[in-house]
């Protein structure tokens, strides 16, 4: 796989398994005429029913509503968990957590953190969303890039509100289900705050990149994630990131690997779960899926 094809998978990849992380998606609506596998999965225990749902995080209205598979397991669940607490991670706490990780405080600027080539590219495609670069200059790369990629997300009509994983917590929220999260939205915005100077840059400059590259991109990820198609998602999420073995670790296997006891503990509870994770997390090898497999779960489609 060229370099080009792994970094733009990695960004692919940050996009599906990260809250806030932008990227394009085409509808795909997923109704009764939706394929008859679907993103969700059942593990039977002795005395409850956890169920695993991949998401995506960004879609539109038109997307719903959902297949029905879907509403009944959430109708079926007495408890939610998300990546994140999504409650806690609004408001002032997101902005505040945005200026402490994602900002230059000492005060260098962006222009000073990458090379000359990238930041012209940012200031005109900034300057084409109708933004000044002046607005960006405390931003570091990897915030930069995610912020470009939400708004090209925005000017297409695309919406993070649309994700499935708001789109049921607010359901759970309505109905007084309880909900939790595995990790803090400070966690998740360290984890790519601690990437490297260079994989950063790489990040911004893929979210540079021509829009319909990005959109045929990830159309094909949201088309085997509406089949369930774990293989697929594997072959196109996560193939580049093994690559590049530090950030694969970070953002795939040592997060799964600390999501794993809790989904264990949660099949020792009396009451059924619905656990929504990035549907990354639940493709291949190291994915939630073959874990449970491994242990010796039945794993139910």
């Amino acid at each position: 796989m060229s370099e080009l094809k792994r970094l733009r998978s990695i960004v692919i990849c940050a996009a599906v398994c990260f809250l806030y992380a932008g990227t394009i998606l085409s509808p795909v609506h997923l109704d009764s005429a939706a394929p008859e596998s679907r993103p969700l999965w059942k593990i039977r225990a002795k005395n409850n029913v956890v169920y695993l749902l991949g998401s995506i995080h960004y879609l539109k209205r038109q997307n719903y509503p959902l297949d029905e598979t879907l509403e009944a397991a959430f109708r079926d669940a007495k408890k939610l968990v998300f990546e994140i607490d999504l409650e806690s991670a609004e408001g002032g706490q997101r902005e505040r957590l945005m200026v402490m990780k994602g900002m230059y405080l000492d005060g260098t600027t962006l222009k000073d953190h990458v090379a000359p080539s990238t930041y012209a590219l940012a200031e005109k495609q900034l300057k084409a969303l109708g933004l000044d670069i002046q607005i960006f200059n405390q931003f570091e790369p990897w915030l930069t890039a995610l912020t470009v990629l939400g708004l090209k997300l925005q000017a297409m009509g695309f919406d993070p509100g649309q994700g499935i994983d708001r789109y049921f917590f607010r359901k759970a929220k309505k109905e007084r289900k309880e909900t939790h999260g595995f990790e803090t939205l400070e966690y998740q915005l360290g984890l790519f705050d601690g990437l490297p100077e260079r994989v950063q840059e790489t990040l911004l400059l893929q979210s540079l990149d021509d829009a319909e590259l990005t959109e045929a991109a990830v159309d094909a990820v949201v088309k085997a994630w509406a089949s369930g198609d774990l293989k697929t998602l594997d072959a196109l999420l996560l193939q580049g990131m093994r690559d590049h073995p530090e950030l694969y670790r970070a953002l795939i296997v040592d997060r799964n690997r600390a999501w794993f006891p809790k989904i264990e503990s949660y099949l020792s509870q009396s009451e059924n779960y619905l656990v929504v994770v990035g549907a990354a997390h639940l493709a291949g090898m190291d994915g939630l899926i073959e874990m449970l497999k491994a242990k010796g779960y039945a794993v139910e489609q």
